[in-house]
């Protein structure tokens, strides 16, 4: 293949995997937030009609029992390719075969298609549990929440590099014929006060809901089992990769939850 079309080609999928991901992302969000039900679809009927499916509503359940071995499925296989994929050892595999600058492109690609599938296919379980926010102000603050981890969610991903974390950046650099880099170890503003504020975000995004339905809190039990499990393989790389830095780094700063004092200056 001429290296202009393959250039041209590893760009154009790039765009195409970073595509992928804003749709399937815009609508992860309108999934949690049953859009369908809100007054927002009640003065525009198309949002409805883009969000026929959400956690709670579009599917009958069938049986309970039914209903949650589905869920429980669908969780493990989101978690399984992402876990699995995101391994150096398969990655060093994967690189063998697909270009080295795809490879983060095909992993945003298949992990959109996978949570798209899981969207797809989920069985609601509508019973609330846990909370029922009635009052106003009760519902503003679930979606206050939810959109707090947008913000914290976005920011963060800018902060370090939004483009290469998708493979946008990796399908420019092909285009332009430069050559890839490993991004470097950075701790801009959020990361000195919280070690992982990513995962920060997906978490309030996924508990900031002003009803907690049973559906929903297996949803949302399943995929913070699933980053507490991603944090520890994911140190455990870092401090292989980085080494002492990033000992200090952990020991100075919390995973998750801000502490007073708690600040990396390194």
């Amino acid at each position: 293949m001429p290296v202009v079309i393959y250039r041209t080609s590893a760009f154009l999928f790039s765009v195409l995997s970073y595509g992928a991901f804003l749709l399937v992302f815009l609508y992860l969000l309108a999934f949690l937030g049953n859009l369908q039900a809100t007054s927002l679809a009640d003065e525009m009927a198309m949002l409805a009609a883009l969000v026929p499916r959400s956690i709670d509503l579009g599917r009958d359940m069938g049986s309970p029992a039914s209903a949650i071995l589905v869920d429980l499925g669908l969780l493990a296989l989101f978690g399984l390719q992402h876990s699995v994929m995101a391994r150096p050892g398969f990655k060093r595999a994967w690189t063998r075969v697909v270009p080295k600058e795809l490879e983060r492109s095909l992993y945003v690609l298949i992990a959109s298609a996978v949570l798209a599938l899981l969207m797809w296919q989920w069985r609601p379980i509508p019973t609330p549990v846990l909370w029922h926010a009635s009052a106003d102000w009760g519902v503003a603050l679930g979606w206050s929440v939810m959109g707090a981890g947008v913000a914290v969610l976005l920011w963060a991903t800018f902060l370090i590099d939004h483009f290469e974390l998708l493979g946008l950046r990796q399908g420019w650099s092909t285009l332009r014929g430069r050559e890839l880099h490993a991004p470097a170890f950075v701790t801009p503003y959020l990361y000195k006060i919280v070690r992982h504020p990513q995962y920060l975000g997906w978490l309030l995004i996924f508990w900031g809901t002003p009803t907690m339905t049973a559906g929903h809190l297996l949803f949302t039990a399943g995929m913070s089992g699933y980053i507490l499990v991603a944090m520890r393989f994911e140190e455990r790389d870092l401090v292989e990769n980085i080494g002492e830095r990033y000992r200090r780094y952990r020991e100075e700063v919390p995973a998750l939850v801000p502490l007073p004092g708690r600040r990396f200056d390194g």
